[in-house]
């Protein structure tokens, strides 16, 4: 046994050292050579620990929190984002003008807060606006489905097509999506050339207009609990609901038409015409 040294002879931490590099035998002993090894190992470790805190205890260490550059980019997007705040819709061009900063920070930078910019294209509404692939393609289902009606039902009112619907006679669009594409059921049908026997005075017209809808999407941009995505637009109309009445984004998508980024876009510049005029 002489080449062999039990484990209660060693202090734990060796021991547990030793059992985890599996050179404990199944007598529970360790080979001498291997003891000297581990204890050679330690020694090396605790000088290389010592040197690097000065000669003294070794230091536990801190957690970083983050880069110098990294902390820079967040103070920079905190300066932007307060800018942006009193004054939505600016490029980023006029933000590095006005807070003196390179346009190459400001770029970096807002990628953290750019919701609230406009790029120079973006600033004027173009001349003719056009309607989304995807709006056009649910009109045309629309007056396709109101013209098949028709020829079941005359004049058709908005109870008789939803009937057809249900029935499976008839497929397109809702009443509901019908009105909000068009305004009214009469106007819908009116387009299409089909009589109807009621103009829809209920809660399918339309609630609000566009510019109204462009009011609620504005306060959503302002809120600082949020970062303009469009998924978030419904989380924070859950917070508004139980003293108001709020729109959703299916509501907005549908009335005022468009991507999510033309309807941030739209808003932004009605917020930029509040201090830019």
């Amino acid at each position: 046994m002489l080449n062999r040294v039990p484990l209660a002879e060693l202090a734990e931490t060796v021991a547990t050292v030793a059992r985890e590099l599996r050179l404990v035998a199944h007598d529970d002993t360790i080979s001498r050579e291997d003891l000297d090894a581990l204890e050679a190992f330690a020694a090396r470790r605790l000088e290389e620990a010592s040197a690097s805190t000065g000669g003294g205890s070794v230091a536990p260490r801190t957690p970083r929190k983050g880069s110098a550059k990294d902390q820079a980019l967040q103070a920079s997007a905190q300066r932007i984002h307060a800018y942006l705040v009193q004054f939505p819709g600016s490029s980023i061009s006029e933000v590095a003008l006005a807070l003196k900063m390179a346009i190459t920070e400001v770029t970096a930078a807002s990628r953290r807060v750019g919701w609230l910019l406009l790029s120079e294209e973006e600033r004027e509404e173009p001349t003719e606006r056009v309607e989304s692939d995807a709006i056009g393609v649910t009109r045309d289902r629309a007056r396709g489905a109101l013209q098949a009606a028709s020829l079941m039902v005359a004049p058709l009112s908005h109870q008789a097509y939803t009937t057809l619907l249900r029935n499976g006679r008839v497929k397109g669009p809702s009443v509901a999506r019908i009105t909000q594409l068009f305004g009214s059921w009469s106007a819908a049908c009116n387009e299409v050339g089909v009589a109807t026997g009621d103009s829809l005075r209920s809660h399918y017209e339309r609630q609000w207009t566009s510019d109204d809808l462009l009011v609620f999407v504005e306060e959503f941009l302002r809120h600082p609990d949020f970062s303009g995505a469009s998924h978030q637009y419904d989380e924070w109309r859950t917070t508004q609901l139980q003293t108001r009445k709020v729109p959703s984004l299916g509501t907005v998508r549908n009335i005022v038409g468009g991507t999510w980024n033309d309807i941030r876009t739209a808003a932004l510049r009605r917020m930029r015409a509040t201090w830019a005029n």
